[in-house]
């Protein structure tokens, strides 16, 4: 009976084990191909807006077409690249989809005949064209949305390390340019100033420190030290006013380390934005005098016509703003547009002005309604800072009307809101889910049903 039990028990034991190192070998595989998943598409818009987008502005500038670049371009050949992975596979944990060969070529022949009919349907829709433009930040978000539900979503230390690369193509070419032109202007190479800013604001706000259990949250402090000195390095040679602003205000309020270092980087960059109004003028910076006039021009007609404020101005129709005399050869140099063919909302480089001229007072504030509601749902130091740059670049930037700008400010609201962010969050999830094996008992401790149930034996 005794050797029966050891050998019942022992074999018992051997099971358990096994099972247990078949649990660990599959749980580590899956957990191994959902990383690989994550990482090896989550962050291509990152690399897009951060990388390729920049690049590609330097590249055009050189060549002299840069008018004939369309800041879509980039975005819907990913939007279309994330449509044929969803119909590989419609999640990263999800299995292949049957069919995938002919689900992909019905979607080239239906892009290939918008491509061909593209001016007919434009033509066809063109009374709606101007609400379409109006509702960008709304696609934008979508897009967003999409992907992270397809491809997964990058984590903080992804921010942070697209951040430092464009941190580093700021600071270079904020040499070449002064090198070159002897001044600093506000159209760079690589873009505006304001929205390159931008851009970096958002790897700022990511590389802000997690605090402990932040909204229910657990996150590891992800990125590394030179990626945040190199990306808030390429925030101040942007020399953007409302850039260095929020950046003082993020960093001030929310950053890192003690308060005294944070003091005085806030410091650094309200010097280096009061140094912005002493370096001499370029010809780009007919931009930031269109925007302040605009403002003041908005005052007046809503001076004027009260009603205005809540019902917004006609979306197909030039605003009714009066051009001096001296303001149509800056607006000229801006805009590209004669002063003499009006101010359409699209022209507009302000997102809260444009938003408000567009559809009233009551978009802005259902905006910041449901963002303030999301985001004491879960107060985290990454969704407050991105909270402040929203306000701040929002006063002289397209923000969620550009492209670019959009898709970076939306996948960090969506990472910052979240419940559980991916990549810190993944692996504890999974392990709570998993059941424990049940470990073997010890030989020295018999089991009294065991033995009733030996002893016909």
């Amino acid at each position: 009976m005794k050797l029966l039990r050891k050998s019942f028990f022992g074999d018992q034991a051997s099971l358990y084990l096994r099972a247990a190192k078949g649990y660990s070998s599959d749980h580590m595989h899956t957990m191994k191909a959902t990383f690989s998943d994550r990482a090896g598409l989550a962050s291509v818009p990152l690399a897009v807006a951060y990388g390729a987008v920049p690049l590609g502005a330097a590249a055009a500038r050189y060549l002299g077409n840069a008018a004939a670049v369309s800041a879509l371009m980039p975005w819907l050949l990913l939007a279309g690249i994330g449509a044929i992975l969803s119909m590989h596979r419609s999640t990263p944990r999800s299995a292949s989809q049957k069919g995938f060969l002919f689900k992909t070529t019905l979607f080239m022949l239906m892009v290939v005949g918008l491509f061909i009919y593209s001016s007919d349907v434009i033509v066809a829709q063109l009374p709606i064209l101007p609400y379409f433009r109006e509702m960008a930040p709304l696609v934008f978000l979508l897009f967003c949305g999409l992907w992270a539900s397809t491809c997964g979503l990058p984590d903080r230390g992804d921010f942070q390390r697209f951040g430092a690369l464009l941190g580093v193509l700021c600071i270079i070419d904020l040499v070449a340019e002064g090198v070159l032109y002897q001044a600093v202007p506000t159209v760079r190479w690589l873009g505006n100033a304001d929205m390159l800013a931008g851009l970096l604001l958002v790897s700022v706000c990511a590389s802000l420190k997690p605090g402990g259990n932040e909204g229910g949250a657990h996150e590891p402090d992800q990125g590394r030290t030179l990626w945040r000195v190199l990306t808030l390095l390429g925030l101040m040679a942007c020399l953007s006013r409302t850039g260095l602003f929020a950046a003082a205000w993020v960093i001030l309020c929310f950053g890192r380390g003690q308060i005294r270092y944070r003091v005085l980087t806030s410091l650094l960059c309200v010097v280096l934005m009061a140094v912005t109004f002493f370096l001499p003028s370029t010809a780009s910076d007919s931009v930031r005098y269109i925007d302040y006039w605009l403002w003041v021009e908005t005052l007046r007609l809503y001076a004027e016509t009260p009603s205005l404020v809540f019902t917004g101005f006609a979306l197909n129709a030039p605003l009714p703003v009066q051009f001096p005399v001296s303001m149509a050869p800056i607006w000229k140099a801006a805009t590209g547009s004669a002063a003499s063919f009006g101010a359409y909302l699209v022209q507009i480089p302000s997102f809260w002005l444009r938003l408000t001229l567009a559809w009233g007072i009551g978009a802005p504030l259902v905006l910041l309604t449901v963002l303030f509601v999301l985001l004491f749902r879960r107060l985290t130091r990454m969704g407050a800072g991105l909270t402040a740059a929203l306000f701040a670049q929002g006063m002289t930037t397209p923000l969620l009307f550009d492209p670019t700008m959009a898709v970076a400010i939306s996948l960090g609201f969506i990472l910052a809101l979240s419940n559980l962010t991916p990549a810190a969050n993944e692996k504890k999830q999974a392990l709570e889910r998993s059941p424990e094996p049940t470990p073997a008992k010890p030989e020295n401790t018999p089991d009294p049903v065991d033995e009733w149930n030996f002893k016909p034996l």
